[in-house]
């Protein structure tokens, strides 16, 4: 088959262009750049207070760039307002925190249905979805999440992330609560989503094991993202 015949590429997950915020003064991003395409993961590693949370903020929408574009499977997030944001985050991005960020009065089930539940409405179908994903993510069933240990916590976050089938996941020290072995077994989990589910991961961490298993380690410095090997990532 000729190339003329396999039809355009697809758009990447996340492309942002030409990103520009400042906070009090200080220039955060410069013309920042970055495309992330399904399947593949990125990790971004740059000292405490380079703007990496910041970053994952403003593709969420949840603070407005003063320049530049970020799409998100080609929705333009910058312009987005209510709603379709409210959909757009919903539907196509999952997001995992570093302390999970789940409600600790409920169940690991509540908590992943619930996400499944606030897009859609079949309750019994996001309960059944909720409880196959914690199953295989090997989350132990319990009456609260306060129940759980570091670890279980944050597959349950895992889970609650990818309970709307999402195109892109963003994780914010997903791992910088957990102890050596959860932070292998989570980091493992998290860089094994591109591939087995086909949508791209933007990580941020300031662990340099972490960061090494991403398809790619970019450093955030000076307002840009810059190619850097994980060992040279910046511990804070």
């Amino acid at each position: 088959m000729s190339n003329s015949d396999s039809g355009p590429a697809p758009d990447p997950v996340l492309r942002i262009q030409d990103l520009k915020y400042s906070v009090r003064n200080r220039a955060l991003f410069k013309g920042l750049q970055l495309t992330v395409s399904a399947g593949e993961s990125v990790a971004i590693t740059g000292p405490s207070g380079s703007g990496k949370s910041t970053l994952l903020s403003s593709i969420l929408g949840l603070i407005e760039p003063h320049g530049g574009s970020i799409r998100v499977s080609g929705a333009d997030v910058t312009k987005l307002r209510g709603r379709q944001l409210a959909r757009l985050r919903s539907e196509t991005i999952g997001t995992v925190f570093q302390f999970g960020e789940l409600l600790p009065e409920l169940s690991p089930l509540d908590n992943v249905a619930l996400a499944a539940l606030l897009s859609r409405s079949d309750r019994a179908g996001g309960y059944r979805q909720a409880q196959e994903l914690l199953d295989e993510l090997r989350v132990p069933r319990a009456g609260t999440t306060e129940e759980l240990s570091g670890g279980e916590h944050q597959r349950t976050a895992v889970a609650r992330a990818l309970i709307n089938s999402p195109e892109l996941i963003l994780a914010d020290e997903p791992t910088g609560s957990l102890d050596p072995d959860a932070t292998a077994r989570i980091a493992e989990l998290l860089f094994d989503l591109p591939r087995r589910r086909r949508c791209g991961l933007v990580l941020v961490t300031h662990d340099v094991e972490v960061a090494a298993r991403a398809d790619r380690v970019l450093r955030l410095e000076a307002g840009l993202l810059v190619p850097a090997r994980a060992q040279e990532a910046v511990q804070a």
